[in-house]
């Protein structure tokens, strides 16, 4: 008996390998589709751990410091007349990120002074003497506070460069005027008593106190979102300069330093930073006066 071996024809062979391509690439679609669906649900795990990330939880420790406490009241024959016109609202955007600290709105409307008392500085005719003061409840050391108002007014820079007003800081008695931190609402509120509105946002000299307002304080403007502590200067030496009678100021051309006395919040209009009333030559930094 002859046995016939059975062949397979060149049609039936090339079926099979592009049967077997097929399975192939199923097989392959199926290895890259899990791998994608792996990627997405780890994805989706690390966005929910990001989010579970706030600003809270990297707030800079802060310690209180031992002060005496009272109330918030206008101050007894402060003339409305010491007020500026009410600025406008500040529309600025913050620091981009999560890693700004957390800001409380409002306060309880009492405040601590910082204790001790510093050397005078700076006057040849007069020496004005002026109290720190920080709302309650708000995590930040009057002590802390008076130390970086001390050192902006006795920069050589400041306002004592003319020669003819000083500064020392009290804790008790009377004084001239007040240096006070405070929350965005508690700022509004005792500038609001003279006729201005801060709008949350912006600080005021009205009588004798000079208002800080918290989020300022902490955050800054864009233009000095990277040192902040040069902004604390400007907000002291710009609402200082109003208390000593200066009015607001432009920029007095491109390229220029700006004037401590211009609302640089609002933008510089082509000026360079700039948070002293002098210059380090001792010459005063000013510009056109603005209504």
């Amino acid at each position: 008996m002859n046995v016939h071996r059975s062949t397979s024809s060149p049609s039936a062979a090339a079926h099979r390998r592009r049967r077997g391509g097929r399975a192939r690439r199923g097989r392959g679609r199926k290895t890259a589709l899990r791998a994608s669906l792996a990627a997405v649900v780890l994805l989706v795990a690390g966005g929910t751990a990001l989010k579970g990330w706030t600003a809270d939880s990297h707030r800079p420790a802060r310690t209180t410091g031992q002060a005496s406490t009272v109330t918030v009241e206008a101050s007894p024959g402060a003339s409305a007349s010491s007020a500026r016109p009410a600025p406008s609202r500040n529309t600025e955007k913050e620091r981009p990120g999560d890693s700004s600290p957390s800001v409380p709105p409002s306060g309880p409307g009492t405040f601590a002074t910082a204790g001790g008392r510093s050397e005078s500085v700076g006057g040849s005719e007069r020496t004005l003497t002026y109290r720190v003061e920080v709302e309650d409840g708000i995590g930040i050391s009057p002590d802390d506070v008076a130390a970086e108002v001390e050192d902006v007014l006795a920069d050589p820079r400041g306002w004592t460069a003319d020669g003819k007003v000083g500064f020392r800081r009290v804790s008790g008695g009377t004084s001239d005027f007040r240096v006070r931190l405070a929350t965005a609402a508690t700022v509004d509120r005792i500038c609001g008593q003279y006729g201005l509105d801060t709008g949350g946002e912006v600080n005021c000299n009205v009588g004798q106190d000079v208002m800080v307002n918290l989020k300022r304080w902490l955050l800054a403007t864009q233009y000095y979102a990277d040192d902040v502590p040069s902004y604390r200067a400007l907000i002291i030496n710009h609402e200082v300069g109003h208390f000593l009678g200066h009015g607001h100021e432009g920029c007095p051309g491109p390229g220029q330093l700006a004037p401590v006395m211009m609302q640089q919040i609002k933008g510089l209009h082509g000026c360079k930073v700039n948070v002293w009333p002098y210059d380090g030559g001792g010459r005063p930094v000013t510009g056109p006066p603005v209504p």
